[in-house]
């Protein structure tokens, strides 16, 4: 009995040893399947931590996740034009798949964007164009038009006399430019505004406060406040609301966030220009796919469009896109 005990014993052994060779052969054999890469685009933006950028950025990883692909979001703490270009420069080292940048300073950029696309790398502007290149794209506002809706409502804010003060977010960059050219031709069309003072804010929240203070303490009288970038707007309502002026200096800005919106709702701000940088972010890296999975036709010139909010139409606004009428 102890005997064929044994033999059995020794029989499963082999069996079990016998099939963990077979199986062991059938991997070894099958070619195992790898995870095609993904392809990797860079996005650069002004100042990474800023609300307005986190929204493109959004939009941008939707769009990724819809096509297959990675974002890379990179950007400057502060305004740094040095900075963005040197970002620029290790993503092309990198031989990333594709670059979507801002554009600080018109000019600087287009020798790096053209060195970008002789390597084989896409590259699209957003939010900020450097026309004189070889980007495959532009994706953003039309912002002489955005400027001009700003010029319109600071006429119906404040009538066709008195003062006005421009806070841009950097006296360099095309977009801010393009901005204050739509809105002084508007006054200078439609109304007598004159524009007494322009400073800049470099885009930064604090810088916006302090020069507003300033122009106000250096000019008698400021009727408006124009706001060129996101931040601008929240830093002059703080500079406002602290010298006891709200209300008697008007305030148009740009973009949606929460803190410029509740400024609506206070009497703070009177208006903003809502840009849809979500979608900016999703439309470029759509372009970028495109291009790398062979599609001819690609417009050059991608534009969103904008809206305006004021405290009449800020609770349809809050209500969502497909209630809002501009």
């Amino acid at each position: 009995m102890k005997y064929l005990k044994g033999i059995l014993g020794i029989v499963l052994a082999a069996l079990f040893l016998g099939s963990n060779l077979f199986f062991l052969n059938l991997l070894k054999d099958k070619k195992v399947e790898k995870e095609p890469i993904k392809p990797k685009i860079v996005l650069i933006s002004h100042i990474k931590t800023n609300p307005y950028w986190l929204s493109i950025k959004k939009g941008a990883e939707r769009a990724a996740e819809e096509r297959g692909a990675v974002v890379e979001f990179l950007g400057p703490t502060t305004a740094n034009t040095e900075e963005g270009l040197k970002l620029f420069d290790m993503a092309t080292s990198a031989k990333v798949s594709g670059i979507i940048t801002y554009v600080q300073e018109e000019g600087k950029y287009s020798q790096k964007i053209n060195g970008a696309i002789e390597k084989g790398i896409p590259v699209v502007t957003i939010d900020s164009d450097e026309e004189n290149s070889n980007r495959i794209a532009y994706v953003g506002t039309d912002n002489i038009l955005a400027g001009q809706v700003a010029g319109e409502e600071t006429v119906k804010q404040v009538g066709k006399d008195g003062n006005v003060a421009i806070v841009m977010g950097g006296k360099d960059v095309k977009n801010q430019r393009e901005r204050v050219e739509g809105f002084e031709n508007y006054l200078a069309a439609h109304s007598n505004l004159k524009v007494v003072d322009v400073d800049s804010s470099d885009a930064m929240l604090l810088e916006a406060e302090i020069v507003t203070r300033k122009i106000l303490n250096r000019n008698d009288k400021v009727d408006a406040l124009f706001c060129t970038s996101a931040l601008d707007g929240i830093g002059a309502a703080k500079a406002v609301n602290d010298l006891n002026v709200k209300g008697k200096v008007k305030i148009i800005c740009f973009d949606d966030l929460e803190e410029t919106l509740n400024n609506i709702r206070t009497g703070l701000v009177a208006a903003t220009i809502v840009q849809k940088s979500d979608e900016m972010g999703y439309k470029a890296v759509n372009i970028i796919m495109d291009k790398i999975q062979g599609k001819s036709e690609i417009n050059s010139k991608s534009l969103t469009n904008v809206k305006l909010v004021n405290k009449i139409n800020l609770d349809i606004y809050k209500q969502g896109d497909d209630k809002f009428e501009n």
